[in-house]
């Protein structure tokens, strides 16, 4: 039956993007018969691919999040789209999640703990979460994923390398390295389907906040985690759009949010890559708690010493050891036009240097940074990307909560420590 399901899905495949390439062309001809502009024509285009995206199901939904921490492979207005694709894809029935317990444990939950809902209280493209009860009377959360979802990716990341080494015969799009792209984002996605994995990313975490009253992150329990399952303390909290229900203060929240995003890169080099306000709670106690830590970004020492470079590049101004700073991280081959490369980043380095601190945005310095690699066909090395999106998603959530307070400011210590370190 599995077999049947797999090679159905190829053929499913190919008339769902058939599909949906004749609505966005009919819909594209419209625009342009009715004199609609680019902008318009693009986010359109954007639209009808999120919209594949959704119906080609769990495996794509993960690559499209994925694919939005990339703005130097891709430009701003699909990226703008990617960000609205809801990890919620539909729950699966209990029977899956029985028969993993079976398999893994060798009891059916309702065995192995005093209570066990059903009904998932989240859904994901990866796995579903249950709220359960241990025998000591603790309340826990259960991560579960999703039956054959291993064989699924593997069927559809061979489908997109096949799509990627079509694409990379066209000497424009080749620059882009699509093979090497799928490669990474099958990389991201195999590491968030092993569930060890977000376990012992959780236990790096806490080793790094331990002490820290004012971070929270979930407690393991190792007997009855797997591969494929995860218990662990059940966090009550609420949304940090709704931290007025809890009574918390919001500058203390954003704060608190930019110094844990900046001990994560300048101090640990190790960085939670999925922090949209989804997987950041605030607890009754004021606390800010950490959900969802399969995806992350290493920096090692090396890396941490070039952060300090650009970052003491960037304070001073130097727009030319910026440039030679990212072509030298970059992966991809020399930058064909390096005067012209370097002049670019000089005058995107004039545009925003010497600004007040609170009249720069980070997340539009990176796209717009993002916008000049993608243009020189510079590929960043993923790392460094996912870490200057980490930076601009926690200065824009800081940002709501207190639009006066700057994450510039707030990281200069951080900067300083790093130039400091680098001289050594």
């Amino acid at each position: 039956m599995y077999l049947l399901g797999f090679a159905l899905r190829g053929p499913w495949v190919t008339l769902l993007v058939a599909g949906h390439l004749l609505v966005w062309l009919g819909g594209w001809l419209a625009l342009l018969a009715t004199g609609r502009g680019k902008p318009r024509r693009q986010a359109w285009f954007a639209a009808r691919l999120c919209a594949l995206i959704r119906g080609l199901g769990a495996t794509y939904v993960k690559v499209g999040q994925i694919m939005s921490t990339r703005p130097d492979l891709l430009p701003p207005h699909i990226v703008r789209e990617l960000e609205t694709l809801q990890d919620d894809v539909g729950g699966f029935a209990y029977r899956g999640v029985a028969r993993t317990f079976r398999e893994d444990f060798g009891r059916p939950p309702e065995e192995v703990f005093a209570r066990f809902e059903r009904a998932p209280i989240a859904s994901a493209s990866v796995a579903q979460v249950h709220r359960a009860v241990l025998a000591d009377g603790r309340e826990v959360a259960v991560k579960v994923r999703r039956p054959r979802v291993e064989q699924i990716v593997s069927f559809d990341l061979a489908v997109m390398r096949l799509f990627a080494r079509a694409v990379a015969l066209v000497p424009s799009f080749r620059l882009l390295a699509p093979v090497e792209s799928v490669d990474e984002f099958g990389h991201a996605i195999r590491t968030q389907i092993d569930l060890r994995v977000e376990a012992d990313n959780n236990r790096r975490f806490r080793a790094n906040f331990a002490g820290d009253d004012d971070v929270e992150l979930p407690e393991l329990h190792p007997a009855l985690c797997s591969s494929r399952v995860l218990t662990m303390s059940f966090v009550r909290g609420v949304k940090l759009s709704e931290h007025r229900k809890v009574g918390a203060d919001p500058t203390r929240l954003a704060r608190i949010g930019f110094r844990l995003l900046l001990r994560m890169v300048f101090e640990h080099g190790f960085v939670h890559a999925d922090l949209h306000p989804g997987n950041i709670l605030v607890t009754p106690r004021g606390t800010v708690a950490l959900l969802d830590l399969g995806l992350t970004a290493e920096l090692d020492e090396h890396h941490r010493r070039i952060f300090a470079l650009y970052f003491a590049a960037w304070a001073q101004g130097d727009g030319a050891t910026m440039a030679r700073l990212m072509a030298e991280f970059s992966p991809s081959a020399a930058v064909a036009d390096y005067p012209s490369y370097q002049a670019d980043i000089e005058s995107f380095v004039a545009r925003y240097h010497g600004k007040a601190l609170g009249e720069v945005a980070v997340s539009q310095v990176v796209f717009d940074m993002m916008g000049i690699l993608r243009r020189h066909r510079v590929r960043v090395n993923a790392t460094f990307t996912m870490v200057n999106i980490a930076i601009a998603v926690t200065e824009g959530i800081g940002k709501q909560l207190d639009p006066r307070l700057d994450l510039l400011h707030e990281a200069l210590p951080f900067f300083a420590r790093l130039q400091a370190e680098a001289r050594l």
